[in-house]
């Protein structure tokens, strides 16, 4: 991919050392698998929906199997080589025949054979190979007082007994309206000149200023951490990632350079470092370190420490600005999914891009040439 595309990577999933599918925004939406292993590595999915979240898993026949979640609810089971399917999660979404006032859904996580999905307005579903249904309805939380919703996002869990899930706390707006008086003193203080006592008059109705603020909840409904409660940083922080080292070892990065790590049994201690607000977007383990994604940067984590990785990417991606999207490492390979610069991946010695042929972004693709003998 080059800087100026107007084409951006919005999701992304690897699977093994040489599979992975990633989704591109554009004129339409485009489901990009790539298996390296095939003399023909490229194939594609045109999807009608907006792709908002990935999983997916190897096959039996050694082929991958995506779920692609749309904004709207609609689940696409997408095999490689075979039929695709389509289930909808009914009332999800907000322009859907059937959307009630539930909202749309964002994240989706492939936790042993069951998928899950989680949306705004508390929404947690479960979907199996036998039926699709909220998971556990009478134990999600629901928005407390001076709250409008909560925003149900990354979920991730080494079993369906033990998920982590971040939240969202939407607050309610303090804003009033003016009333007729106010509004009439407010227009004649501006015709008059004084525009600081007429501006004063809408300030007084704005209210105090609230920010969306992060929990970390484990699935029985228990809050096990709330990011930035006094450390470092007063203002709240939301949450991001999760990445499940082992049951034992959970780990969660967000907002303000926020790092949890722990588990729901001895709860989370926040290891993140003074003096760095850079926003985090994800986590993940290659071999014996941990790999972390800021706003601008990949960085190694040593538990206190955040560095610079090296060795850096190409330079002329570092000239144009990285726009992390996602890390993740499969079978000794750590993947970077950029939201300008595409995919890369990384030996432990060195980078490597895989090009996004453009021949994939047209109409009409019908395959790419085979590969020279």
């Amino acid at each position: 991919m080059k800087p100026f595309d107007p084409l951006r990577l919005d999701c992304a999933i690897a699977l093994a050392k040489d599979t992975f599918c990633v989704v591109f925004s554009g004129k339409d939406y485009e489901d990009l698998v790539y298996e390296g292993q095939l003399e023909q590595p490229w194939s594609r999915s045109d999807v009608p929906r907006k792709i908002d979240s990935l999983a997916g898993r190897m096959g039996e026949d050694g082929r991958p199997v995506i779920y692609a979640l749309s904004d709207e609810g609609d689940v696409y089971t997408l095999p490689a080589g075979k039929a695709a399917s389509h289930r909808k999660i009914a009332g999800a979404g907000v322009y859907s025949d059937d959307a009630t006032d539930l909202g749309y859904v964002n994240s989706t996580a492939l936790i042993g054979d069951a998928l899950f999905v989680t949306g705004y307005h508390s929404q947690l579903y479960r979907l199996t190979n036998s039926g699709l249904g909220w998971f556990h309805k009478e134990k999600l939380p629901q928005a407390p007082e001076t709250y409008d919703y909560l925003v149900f996002g990354d979920l991730n869990g080494p079993t369906d007994g033990d998920l982590y899930m971040n939240v969202t706390y939407s607050p309610t707006s303090t804003t009033r309206e003016l009333t007729e008086e106010e509004d009439e003193e407010m227009g004649r203080l501006f015709l008059a000149g004084r525009n600081e006592e007429a501006v004063a008059i809408r300030r007084a109705a704005d209210g105090p200023s609230r920010v969306l603020e992060g929990r970390l909840y484990h699935w029985d409904g228990r809050i096990i951490a709330k990011p930035r409660s006094g450390k470092y940083y007063p203002e709240p922080a939301t949450l991001s990632d999760i990445f499940i080292e082992s049951a034992e070892k959970v780990w969660a990065v967000g907002g303000n350079g926020v790092i949890l790590c722990g588990n729901a049994e001895h709860g989370f201690q926040d290891v993140s470092l003074k003096g760095n607000n850079e926003k985090l977007h994800s986590i993940t383990k290659f071999k014996d370190r941990m790999v972390i994604a800021s706003d601008y940067a990949l960085h190694w984590f040593d538990g206190h420490l955040l560095s610079r990785l090296k060795p850096i990417l190409d330079p002329s991606i570092n000239r144009n600005i990285p726009n992390p999207l996602k890390v993740q490492a499969v079978d000794d390979v750590r993947y970077y999914f950029d939201s300008k610069h595409g995919v890369h991946t990384f030996d432990g010695d060195r980078w490597t891009e895989i090009e996004i042929p453009p021949e994939l972004l047209e109409r009409d693709f019908r395959g790419l040439p085979s590969k020279p003998r």
